[in-house]
C-alpha cells in the first residue's frame, strides 16, 4: 500500500506501515530546525521518499479543485499531493477537508490522522456578504458592490 502524507501527516510523527510518499515542495510548509524539521527527519529516516507529480496530474487536480470550488483553499504544496496521490493510486493522509474534497472528486481515496475525514463531496460558490449575489467562481471582491465574498456549501 502506498502511503501519500500531506504536513499535518508527517508533522504527527505517526507510522501508516506500507510505502510512505510526499511531494519535496512539503519543504515550503517545513521550517528548517525545530521540532517539525526533527520529525521530517524522522519519517525520511523510516522511508519516506520525496516525488515530484507529473504535470499532467497536477492540472487533472487544479481542474477538479476548481470544479469543487475548493481552488483557492489550497496551496501549491497540497495541489501536488494531491496529484501524486492521484499519479500513484494510494491513499491521501490528511486532515485537510478540502484536500479531502477534491480527492472524493478524483477517485482517491484518503483517510484522516487525526479527524474521521469527509462523508460526503461539496461543491462550494461565493456570495457577496454586502449584497447577497452569489457567484461560481472566485473574485477578490464582488463585481457587483466591491464587497468581500464568503465561500459558502452550494445546496
Amino acid at each position: 500500500m502506498i502511503y501519500v502524507l500531506d504536513t499535518s501527516a508527517i508533522l504527527s510523527g505517526k507510522f501508516f506501515g506500507g510505502k510512505i510518499v510526499t511531494s519535496p515542495k512539503i519543504l515550503k510548509e517545513i521550517k528548517p530546525k525545530g521540532h517539525s524539521w526533527r520529525l521530517f527527519e524522522y519519517m525520511k529516516s523510516i522511508g519516506l521518499e520525496l516525488i515530484s507529480p507529473p504535470l499532467v496530474d497536477v492540472k487533472k487536480v487544479v481542474e477538479a479543485s476548481k470544479k469543487t470550488g475548493d481552488y483557492h483553499n489550497l496551496s501549491d504544496v497540497d495541489i501536488d499531493i494531491l496529484a501524486l496521490a492521484y499519479h500513484l493510486k494510494g491513499i491521501l493522509l490528511t486532515d485537510d477537508y478540502s484536500m479531502q474534497n477534491v480527492a472524493k472528486e478524483l477517485g482517491i481515496k484518503y483517510m484522516g490522522i487525526v479527524e474521521e475525514g469527509i462523508k460526503e463531496k461539496w461543491k462550494w460558490i461565493y456570495r457577496c456578504k454586502s449584497c447577497g449575489k452569489y457567484y461560481k467562481e472566485y473574485h477578490k471582491e464582488c463585481p457587483v458592490c466591491g464587497g468581500d465574498l464568503k465561500r459558502v456549501r452550494k445546496r
